[in-house]
């Protein structure tokens, strides 16, 4: 079994060379059989005799870029030889491996078939002419049957093999764009991680620094004055920065694999968490639970927590001192509603224009489930972010 494989893997590398040996070891076969038929009782071999039988062996060279082409000419030489009552098989072999090669070589099964069919014609005539020649006694009725079989089955073989080569081709294509298709596939996938990843440190570090700011801005302005509220907004910022530590510890984890556990992702049981952190950080926050909390896909849980948190931030960025936040929850049967408002300036205190990447943020994560998601300013001050996702969306 290896050394055929080594052998096909010979031949398919060096295609020109074997059709070399092929066409040397015709032409010697070929010249051979003329040897032994020198003293026939026919008709001597002559110069004629061996032009016809050298020539298509010198075809064969072809067989693979031009095998119809050579065996057109090799053909009329070939049935020339039998015609003219030399003695011996003559050019058989050539003509062997030509229509072989027309058949296996052919770009068409088509043009394949109507060269098996001319050649057929032409075989049979020569071969009942010499059946029916009363000075033909050597062509029996077995003689000319041998012969229409034999190139038939030659001229199967050669299908086959075309067949299976086209058969192959067909499929080397299919597998080339079934890795095409995979690596698409892993591309597009790669860059959705990477833009969830880049979207889930912006959530986590933008919370994180707003609060932080906050407090150190109070901080600064108590210096002196009030050292326990002091103490308070150094110890809101430590558990704030320690707290947003895990989380990007947790976003970050995806991208490790040396099996290190890392915090869970957040969900909505743990936006009490979060409102406890925004209320140490100066903003008055209050959250409400509508209907019976169950759990969620995890999706959907990271999603939700995240599209408060976000809001949440942004709050804290632009709605001003003494502003009031309130979170809403609302878990229907199909569907899963969020709404942050607060009282503040809201986004009146930036260009409308250029929605931040919080907000858009936000927009994609409501719109990678299918649901709906309203924001803007509130009639009379503040800003509002209402989102439905249906459930049962978990993409």
């Amino acid at each position: 079994m290896l050394v055929g494989q080594r052998f096909r893997t010979f031949v398919n590398e060096h295609q020109r060379l074997t059709d070399v040996v092929v066409t040397a070891g015709v032409l010697l076969l070929h010249l051979t059989g003329l040897q032994l038929s020198g003293t026939a009782e026919d008709r001597n071999i002559d110069s004629l005799a061996v032009m016809l039988v050298i020539v298509p062996a010198l075809l064969t060279i072809f067989r693979r870029t031009y095998p119809v082409m050579a065996l057109v000419p090799a053909t009329i030489l070939g049935m020339s030889y039998w015609i003219l009552d030399y003695e011996g098989a003559g050019p058989f072999l050539a003509l062997t491996i030509l229509l072989y090669s027309a058949a296996a070589y052919a770009t068409e099964r088509r043009r394949s078939t109507q060269v098996l069919v001319v050649f057929t014609i032409v075989l049979s005539a020569v071969l009942i002419a010499g059946y029916i020649s009363p000075d033909e006694e050597e062509v029996s009725l077995g003689v000319v049957v041998f012969n229409l079989v034999f190139f038939q089955f030659t001229w199967l073989a050669g299908d086959i093999v075309r067949s299976r080569r086209a058969e192959m081709r067909r499929l080397k294509v299919r597998m080339e764009l079934a890795e095409a298709e995979q690596r698409s596939f892993i591309e597009h996938a790669v860059e959705a991680e990477r833009s969830r990843i880049a979207r889930e440190l912006h959530d986590v570090l933008a919370h994180a620094m707003s609060v932080i700011v906050v407090q150190a801005a109070g901080a600064q302005r108590l210096v002196g004055k009030d050292d326990e509220s002091v103490r308070a907004a150094l110890a809101a910022i430590e558990h704030t920065g320690r707290t947003n530590l895990n989380d990007i510890r947790g976003i970050v984890g995806v991208l490790r694999t040396d099996g290190t556990d890392y915090a869970p992702s957040p969900e909505l049981s743990m936006l009490d968490q979060l409102v406890e952190q925004c209320s140490e950080a100066g903003l008055d926050v209050s959250l409400d639970v509508l209907g019976t909390p169950r759990e969620l896909p995890p999706m959907i849980e990271l999603s939700g927590y995240r599209i408060v948190q976000e809001s949440l931030t942004n709050t804290m960025k632009h709605a001003g001192p003494s502003a009031h936040a309130h979170v809403t929850i609302g878990y229907l049967d199909d569907a899963l509603d969020i709404a942050i408002i607060d009282d503040g300036r809201g986004a009146a205190a930036n260009s409308p224009a250029t929605p931040g990447h919080g907000l858009l943020g936000i927009r994609e994560r409501v719109e990678a489930f299918g649901g709906q998601i309203q924001t803007g300013p509130r009639v009379g001050g503040g800003f509002a972010v209402e989102a439905r996702i249906p459930l049962g969306a978990d993409r």
